[in-house]
């Protein structure tokens, strides 16, 4: 359970390449447009494999395209339909080689990251150490103002960057998790939320709440998750799964 950059590709998909960029990037051949209009039929149509191919198409066949930005950004957002984390990362650190400075792309690749980990791994110091180091300096970013995303409208810009302020903030509390560092966890996920409020992250403080052994701010985060608007079906399941377990685990105790 991620927030995740379904919202953007929706966005993407809907306008025009280039669209609200600062600087209007220009299309310097007749075979270039040809290329980008294939980027946006897939985009608008969902196909994100079609997608990722048609913006290979252009990257690979059009090194200099003025739309490098814009088409890197909706990449991630593409790939992140496919339910491929490994590709996820691949189009999120060619966005970072790019620009170290993208904002989405050091927090898709520090959330990828960071959900990926797992406590035996070797490489696992290694992997907390890149997720804080992608975190931070994407939070670092955001405060500092940062640059309008690729394609994406000014006037979107500023909820946007508290979205991804609260999923880098998430990303660093997975990790925790994973380092079993819960109280860590526990403040990551409010940092979050003081952010960017959500129904997902609140779930996840419930759990993490669970695993730093405070049933009963489990079990009240819980019963806020399910109760939230924004709160899907499966996001009330799993609060509902760490309230039930809160409420064993305080028994038990």
């Amino acid at each position: 359970m991620r927030l995740g950059l379904l919202g953007m590709a929706v966005l993407c998909a809907a306008l025009p390449l280039a669209a609200y960029q600062a600087k209007q990037p220009k299309v310097k051949s007749k075979k270039e447009q040809e290329a980008l209009m294939q980027v946006q039929t897939a985009a608008q149509s969902g196909n994100a494999v079609a997608e990722l191919a048609a913006i290979t198409n252009v990257l690979e066949n059009f090194a200099d395209t003025d739309f490098k930005a814009q088409l890197l950004t909706m990449a991630m957002a593409a790939a992140e339909q496919t339910n491929d984390p490994a590709q996820v990362a691949t189009w999120a650190q060619r966005a970072m080689d790019s620009d170290p400075n993208d904002i989405v792309a050091r927090v898709t690749l520090a959330e990828t990251t960071a959900s990926q980990m797992r406590e035996n791994d070797l490489d696992k110091a290694e992997n907390l150490k890149k997720v804080s180091e992608l975190a931070h300096k994407a939070l670092d970013l955001i405060k500092s103002g940062g640059s309008v995303a690729a394609g994406i409208p000014d006037d979107k810009w500023p909820d946007f960057k508290k979205e991804l302020g609260a999923r880098a903030w998430a990303a660093i509390a997975t990790a925790d998790a994973v380092n079993k560092q819960y109280a860590d966890e526990v403040a990551a996920y409010k940092s979050a939320l003081e952010i960017f409020p959500s129904s997902i992250v609140t779930a996840r403080l419930s759990k993490a709440y669970v695993n730093n052994k405070q049933y009963d701010d489990a079990i009240a985060t819980a019963d806020k998750a399910i109760a939230m608007p924004d709160a899907t079906p499966q996001v009330k399941n799993f609060a509902q799964a760490q309230k039930d377990a809160a409420t064993r685990l305080k028994g038990a105790k």
